[in-house]
């Protein structure tokens, strides 16, 4: 079941601009990482239960990098909290999607490409807290 907005992705062509502008806005500083395996730079702002991901392409290689030539800068993905992605694939009848590890240890999984709904959708699972009760 889809509980609320996990995060949102905005493409952006200069990270620090950017995450300077939304530090202002949010009256918080930025987690920034570089993702090197998917080419990007990344600067995370928690609102509430979501997250603003500002994500900037390293080089002109690889997805991100093809969707800000594309489109330019402004969203690209939406992504859902969930609290099983396996139930929620099989509600949603996708038995063919794959999941993958995001950063935070999210596990998510794709559900449309970026040309159906202009963003890609996505669904996101936290890590289980082994710790908690």
């Amino acid at each position: 079941m889809i509980t609320h907005i996990h995060h949102i992705n905005f493409v952006v062509a200069d990270l620090k601009k950017s995450s300077d502008y939304f530090a202002k806005l949010l009256q918080q500083q930025a987690i920034v990482e570089n993702l090197t395996r998917r080419n990007v730079k990344t600067a995370r702002f928690e609102i509430g239960e979501s997250v603003l991901v500002l994500v900037q392409p390293l080089s002109e290689e690889g997805v991100v990098a093809q969707i800000l030539a594309r489109k330019g800068e402004g969203i690209f993905l939406l992504s859902f909290a969930t609290d099983s992605i396996d139930k929620t694939l099989l509600d949603l009848e996708l038995r063919h999607a794959e999941k993958r590890l995001g950063v935070n240890a999210w596990s998510i999984c794709d559900i449309s490409p970026l040309d159906q709904f202009g963003a890609i959708l996505q669904v996101t699972q936290n890590p289980i807290d082994i710790n908690s009760d």
